[in-house]
């Protein structure tokens, strides 16, 4: 909890010390926007406050709103001189939050980050807080809390250099990182050994003790147990912990925090996970702020490169994994995996998953998902459709109506029975489809189902498309370019190392995994070309899975380690 501390302002006046020295002032009044009036975002709204650094500050008349819908925003000062009178300094805004947005922002000093609770949605708050720490190049960063949708109102930035002579500022707390079995609080400032590692200093509410307390600069680590429990609400009461000046904390600092997803944000299906946001208006792209947590099984359906995107599937349903800072890390096609957390967007009707951590638990590999079979009148029927959106689908005798290559972003169209409809869609941009040839005569189509509204920059009739994830999904199905045949172990058994060669031009290895008869990955490489070594000396004597990938599509045989 931030404070505002005036005791040492009065201190100054009685012993007649120098002050205060205004730094920066900025109340932003001289900076208009294109269209004062108007709070809609656009591009040419975009204006760089003099001096200031920031992603979209879209300024009006007498503050500076900071962020878009879609897109973290911050302002940071220019570098200030903060190195008089001992370092000292204080942090004076006012801010306000943007409805719908979270209610909370980050100050990050040098760096270091101090979150700011408590903003209204209606008025601006008026903040006030000393720091210690100042050098001659300090910068001060005002940044959204949220990963998306980020936005703020600021005004009145006012950086004072407080007095020359001792710290008088006792420490709070910045900030509280809670894990399984240990809480870790950061300090404003570096605080005292003895007072910081003091077990009583620091009490926990729902009969959670704190057993131990390790102190590493301004953050104290607190072990704790019974451990915390995924949901629920704990309130940490900090007292008596001093600084190195020797300031201890006037009052106790209470600080109020959920560890992790509050069970009404838990999802056990990805049916359920999709019933959390409306996406049937498919002329929007709105986002939700909640974080979600996905607690079943799901299975890999397909990935891509481009911004990591993936596909999850389980029984219920599937969905769109959205993911361009890659929290998910690398999944392949038919990896098993749970506990995935992230937040949910209508992306113009298709409903995206986007990851706020990695997953939590790889349950198995290469598994199966069969595809639903439908036709083409289904895949023009909306109200079919929009029940098994982003699920595996195959489409049986099918054809092209032109010849060529498959290029991004683009649409093909294709029959069926007499039916003939634009329903295919290569989405996935660095697919092995792109420039390939586009199938001629009777085939087979398999890919995940896709709906929008977007398709580059042009709105065409919404509707759902097939989205076939390499050249794989035309013909007999999976790993038709590649197969068990195509690939050769040599010696098997293998005692030490063993050579594995595949011969298929169509086919690059890229990783090799070894996986034991229960599944799990004992050993993992990336591989530069077709034929390669394996050590497998220290695995016990067994049967065992090799499983090889290009990036697009896979393929599994056996060996033995004796």
């Amino acid at each position: 909890m931030k404070k505002v501390y005036f005791l040492s302002l009065i201190l100054c006046a009685i012993l007649g010390l120098n002050a205060q020295t205004v730094v920066l002032s900025e109340d932003f009044s001289g900076i208009t926007d294109s269209n004062s009036t108007s709070i809609a975002f656009s591009l040419d709204q975009y204006t760089q406050v003099p001096g200031w650094t920031g992603d979209w500050v879209y300024p009006s008349t007498g503050k500076v709103k900071v962020g878009k819908s879609s897109a973290a925003g911050f302002i940071q000062t220019p570098a200030l001189d903060l190195s008089a009178n001992g370092g000292q300094f204080t942090v004076s805004f006012d801010a306000k939050a943007w409805s719908g947005d979270a209610t909370s922002l980050i100050i990050e000093v040098d760096g270091t980050p101090y979150t700011i609770p408590g903003l209204s949605t209606t008025t601006f708050n008026s903040f006030s807080i000393p720091f210690t720490g100042g050098t001659s190049t300090t910068t001060i960063k005002f940044q959204g809390l949220q990963d998306n949708r980020a936005r703020f109102f600021l005004d009145n930035v006012v950086v004072v250099s407080e007095m020359a002579g001792p710290d008088l500022v006792p420490p709070f707390v910045a900030s509280v990182n809670p894990s399984d079995n240990a809480l870790a609080v950061t300090f404003s400032e570096v605080v005292d050994a003895t007072s910081a590692q003091t077990v009583a200093n620091y009490s926990l509410d729902n009969n959670i003790s704190v057993t131990s307390a390790t102190l590493s600069g301004r953050v104290v680590t607190l072990a704790v147990n019974p451990a915390l429990v995924e949901g629920n609400t704990y309130t940490l009461i900090v007292s008596n912990v001093a600084d190195t000046a020797g300031n201890a904390m006037t009052t106790p600092d209470t600080v109020v925090f959920t560890y992790g997803v509050a069970p009404e944000f838990n999802c056990a299906t990805i049916a359920d996970l999709r019933s959390k946001l409306d996406f049937t208006d498919h002329t929007v792209n709105n986002s939700s702020n909640v974080e979600y947590k996905l607690t079943g099984e799901v299975v890999v359906t397909a990935v891509a490169s481009y911004n990591n995107q993936k596909v999850l599937q389980d029984e219920t349903g599937a969905i769109l994994v959205y993911d361009p800072d890659n929290k998910l890390g690398t999944l392949d096609v038919g990896d098993k995996v749970k506990n995935i957390y992230g937040t949910l967007t209508n992306y113009y009707g298709f409903l995206e998953f986007k990851p706020t951590q990695a997953y939590g638990t790889l349950v198995s590999m290469f598994e199966d998902v069969t595809p639903m079979t439908i036709t083409l009148s289904q895949l023009n029927d909306q109200d079919f459709m929009i029940q098994h959106q982003a699920e595996l689908i195959k489409l049986q005798n099918v054809s092209f109506t032109s010849t060529g290559q498959f290029a991004t972003l683009s649409t093909y169209e294709i029959t069926q029975d007499g039916v003939t409809a634009t329903a295919v869609y290569p989405y996935f941009q660095d697919a092995n489809t792109i420039g390939q040839d586009i199938p001629t005569g009777m085939i087979n189509i398999t890919g995940f189902n896709f709906s929008t509204s977007k398709i580059g920059n042009t709105y065409p009739e919404y509707r759902y498309y097939i989205v076939p994830r390499s050249m794989n999904d035309f013909g007999t199905g999976i790993n038709s370019y590649v197969s068990e045949k195509d690939v050769t172990i040599a010696p098997n058994p293998a005692v030490d190392y063993m050579n594995v060669t595949v011969k298929n031009d169509n086919f690059q290895v890229s990783h090799c995994y070894i996986v034991d008869i229960n599944g799990k990955v004992v050993s993992a490489q990336d591989v530069e070309n077709n034929n390669f070594s394996v050590n497998v000396s220290s695995m016990a004597s067994g049967l065992y899975f090799i499983r090889l990938t290009d990036g697009k599509s896979n393929v599994t045989t056996k060996f033995i380690k004796k």
